[in-house]
């Protein structure tokens, strides 16, 4: 005791630091003289060996502590060391497997339900003894609400529906109890889907009534909840799932229909073992689009990043910022190219800085855009000045082609991609006549063009060839191929020797680019190469191939 005495004399903050939940200093207090009766300078915690008798000690501290608790007739101090005692046994338990980020979260559920079901038993007892006291019935109340928790918890979205979908089209998705070891056998639970609205998302999670308004017709949404001997996991799938027909709310002002926000919603009700009724459970899937026509689907794509991209982990369903900085907007930007397109090339900073001043429409501002706010509008709901098409519209355009045409070139840095008209006539000025780049167009959705220097009687003068879709078996293919396995590393083709082949093609490019010598393509990183080498049997489809990039 005489050593309790001094430290009990300590700051409180000291006295906090030195006992923490793990060894609360109610155990120090009550047990103060058995305490200072132990050995402890014996024990080495990086000895393995004398974990059993730590063990032993553990057990006479939980036992010295239930017989203290039965002997205390203060109802508040009895119920704190039942709960401190039954503590000191879970962390003892789990101490060999932690909760922590690393243990599997099935292991975890179990862990927290047995220690909630613990804890309830202790209460019971002491609610016998004391009548239904106010503080028993309050903590009763406060289990009662962390075991609802727990059970809403345990039932998660294991592989969530596509984000966008189209009605009568099929899809899958499957939900996993976390408890499942837990569930009754012999009572399977069935799960029920349907869609709901971002209104009745939101009630659902204030614990608001399930909602019995049918927004929509969801063909295959039961599921029996199963359990998986061999990787221990219950899970409901729902298969060849469809939407067949999709009631829509009331939309405020422009907003248009793929704007507007679902969610599947999974529930049920599963019996567990020692519970006697069965627990109310339900989930809610990721925020879908629900479109009718494929044309929908970009507008659609537009709503999910704009979702995924910048809302809040613990927000309401499903709300998210009007507007974002641009240097998050540009991260998601670079992000869903290079994921797309599938390439280590992301967007360097001329990129960058060209996409800023085309949804900015500030093609003439030098500064720095990435502190200025860009709105769901300008993102995808105003038209860029001059076209008929959004800013993500266009980008997404230039996505679908570099994925399925360029890929390899743009990899490559033979695409110079996002530049707009003032940084390309800074580049190409002081360059040789037939110096070129490809950029993608300002003017056409999924368009690339090729910015040249031309000769004229007076000056070189940069001229540009009119955008044209790309395909894949289509004579930009050709030249592209032809771009991308230069060698000769001269601007002039007459003073270099070479096959009759070789010539043959560097004649036909010239034909094309109607200039007297050989052109150069200026690459990303401002490297001058030749462009032809292949040797094409281009034949009679020459003029042809002369006749589409003149278009």
């Amino acid at each position: 005791m005489a050593q309790w005495d001094k430290v009990k004399c300590l700051p409180t903050q000291v006295l906090s630091e030195l006992y923490p939940s793990q060894f609360p200093m109610e155990v120090r207090y009550y047990l103060a003289s058995w305490i200072e009766e132990q050995h402890w300078e014996d024990f080495n915690v990086d000895d393995t060996a004398q974990e059993s008798q730590a063990l032993q000690l553990l057990e006479q501290i939980v036992s010295f502590l239930q017989d203290m608790s039965q002997q205390n007739s203060n109802v508040v101090e009895r119920l704190r060391l039942q709960h401190i005692a039954v503590n000191m046994v879970c962390d003892s338990q789990t101490s060999q497997g932690p909760i922590h980020a690393n243990t599997p979260c099935m292991s975890k559920c179990e862990q927290l339900l047995g220690v909630n079901v613990k804890i309830r038993e202790e209460v019971v007892l002491a609610a016998q003894e004391c009548g239904g006291a106010e503080p028993v019935r309050k903590l009763q109340e406060r289990l009662e609400r962390l075991f609802q928790t727990l059970i809403q918890s345990s039932l998660i979205v294991d592989k969530q529906p596509p984000q966008i979908i189209k009605t009568q089209s099929k899809f899958s998705t499957s939900v996993r109890f976390l408890l499942g070891e837990k569930v009754a056998p012999g009572r399977p639970a069935l799960l029920k889907a349907q869609i709901v609205t971002e209104a009745q998302a939101r009630n659902l999670v204030q614990l608001v009534a399930i909602p019995t308004d049918n927004v929509g017709e969801l063909v295959s949404h039961t599921a029996l909840l199963d359990y998986n001997s061999s990787n221990k996991t219950t899970c409901a799938t729902f298969k060849n799932m469809c939407i067949k027909k999709i009631k829509r709310a009331d939309r405020r002002g422009s907003e248009s229909v793929t704007e507007e926000k679902f969610a599947i919603h999974f529930s049920g009700e599963i019996s567990l073992v020692g519970f006697d009724s069965p627990c109310r459970v339900q989930a809610l899937s990721v925020p879908i689009v629900v479109i009718v026509h494929g044309s929908q689907d970009i507008n659609a794509m537009a709503t999910i990043i704009w979702d995924c991209a910048f809302s809040d982990p613990d927000r309401v369903p499903f709300v998210v910022p009007d507007r974002v900085p641009w240097k998050q907007m540009c991260m998601t930007l670079e992000s869903k190219f290079m994921s797309e397109v599938k390439t280590q090339r992301g967007l360097d900073i001329y990129n960058q800085h060209f996409l800023a001043q085309k949804i900015f429409n500030k093609p003439d501002y030098s500064g720095d855009f990435s502190n200025m706010l860009v709105t769901w509008s300008q993102f995808n709901k105003e038209m860029l000045p001059g076209r008929a098409f959004t800013f993500w519209q266009w980008f997404e355009g230039v996505l679908e082609l570099t994925k399925k045409h360029l890929q390899n070139y743009w990899s490559d840095n033979l695409i110079f991609g996002f530049i707009g008209k003032q940084h390309l006539h800074l580049i190409l000025q002081d360059r040789p006549n037939g110096t070129f780049l490809l950029r993608f167009s300002d003017s056409e959705i999924g368009g690339i063009t090729i910015a040249y220097i031309a000769p004229s009687e007076s000056e070189s003068q940069i001229s540009s060839l009119s955008p044209r879709r790309i395909w894949r078996s289509g004579p930009w293919a050709i030249a592209f191929e032809t771009l991308r396995r230069s060698r000769i590393c001269t601007p002039n083709f007459r003073k270099t020797t070479c096959s009759k082949s070789t010539t043959r093609v560097r004649k036909v490019v010239m034909r094309v680019f109607q200039i007297s010598c050989f052109p150069t393509v200026l690459l990303h990183k401002g490297q001058l190469v030749s462009v032809a080498v292949r040797a094409i049997a281009f034949g009679p489809k020459v003029h042809r191939f002369r006749f589409n990039l003149q278009l």
